[in-house]
This record gives structure tokens, sequence and C-alpha cells, in this order.
């Protein structure tokens, strides 16, 4: 059993879902969040682009709840 294929590949699929969903999650949070004015911009599209969908869902929820 290689690492690549080891537990039905999630070391893969962990890695794909982080180079592809981090980034363009992460770019959507920071750039909305300098457009509206957010304090810690840079940080917040770093933590909520490393949760992916649901750092999104959580962005949206809490710059809705805002206005």
């Amino acid at each position: 059993m290689t690492l690549l294929t080891a537990y039905n590949g999630l070391l893969v699929r962990v890695g794909l879902y982080l180079l592809v969903f981090w980034p363009t999650v992460g770019y959507y949070v920071y750039s909305d969040s300098e457009k509206r004015g957010l304090a810690n911009s840079k940080l917040r599209g770093v933590a909520l682009g490393f949760l992916g969908i649901l750092g999104l869902l959580i962005h949206l929820a809490l710059v809705q709840r805002q206005e």
C-alpha cells in the first residue's frame, strides 16, 4: 500500500480540496472584507479559506448579521 492510495486516497482528496478551495474561498473572503472595510481582512481570508465551503458560509452569515 502506498502513501497516496492509503485510506482510499484520503491524502490526495484532502490535498486537492486545499489546493482548490483554500485559495478560491480565501481570496473571495479577503477581497469582500477589504471592500466592506472589515478588520483583519488577510487573517479572515486565510482562516476562512482553510475551512473552504464552510468558511464561505460563515463569512456570508457574519456579513449578513452585520448589515
